[in-house]
């Protein structure tokens, strides 16, 4: 999850036109999505086949893979914004940088609650754990509702400038708002996964 910090820096930078930050953030993020590649591979070549494992071997590819979905979209967003110099409208700003740090947040508790079933499987299945779990998934569902509700604010304030903004670049800054809402929702839908994966 360690590209957050890195994205979260690049849509600053971008917000103040400093694209020379952007840029090296930019770098930052690809080589970060490179290595979470190469451990996602790592799992999949390497996880047994076995049928006595703790867990569903099909449930625990879906997690990594769809754990793999939050650098991918970090790289996306930083490459689609980097490709095109595009700007933030001045009348959005501190919305954009708002929501998207609403969204940037949700991997955090997604990772934690990944630490919190590895821990609970070192140590067995309490009950405690399995409602710290739960607790981690009911925030993660918390923040992906705040998130859609800026992002519906900011798409609001979005259409009122709209005649201001280039109108292609229009369209890529809605697919950015989409990526950047999709990493709440990936970091719920990992949360979900879990609790499936320890249920079974």
């Amino acid at each position: 999850m360690k590209p957050f910090p890195k994205l979260g820096d690049f849509l600053t930078a971008i917000s103040e036109d400093d694209w020379r930050t952007a840029e090296e953030c930019r770098e930052a993020i690809v080589e970060l999505e490179n290595r979470a590649d190469d451990i996602k591979n790592n799992i999949r070549n390497n996880l047994p086949k076995s049928l006595f494992m703790s867990v569903s071997r099909e449930d625990l590819l879906g997690l990594v893979m769809t754990m793999d979905e939050i650098p991918n979209a970090a790289k996306d967003i930083s490459g689609i914004i980097i490709g095109r110099k595009m700007s933030i409208p001045e009348q959005v700003k501190d919305q954009f940088i708002s929501c998207s740090n609403a969204a940037i947040k949700a991997p955090k508790p997604s990772s934690e609650a990944v630490r919190k079933v590895d821990e609970m499987q070192k140590s067995g299945f309490g009950s405690n754990d399995a409602a710290a779990l739960s607790d981690l998934v009911a925030h993660l569902e918390q923040i992906e509702r705040e998130n859609d509700e800026l992002e519906i604010e900011l798409r609001h304030s979005l259409f009122q400038c709209k005649k201001e903004y280039d109108p292609i670049d229009m369209v890529f800054l809605y697919d950015i708002i989409n990526k950047i809402g999709s990493l709440a929702d990936i970091s719920q839908t990992v949360g979900h996964l879990l609790v499936r994966l320890i249920s079974r």
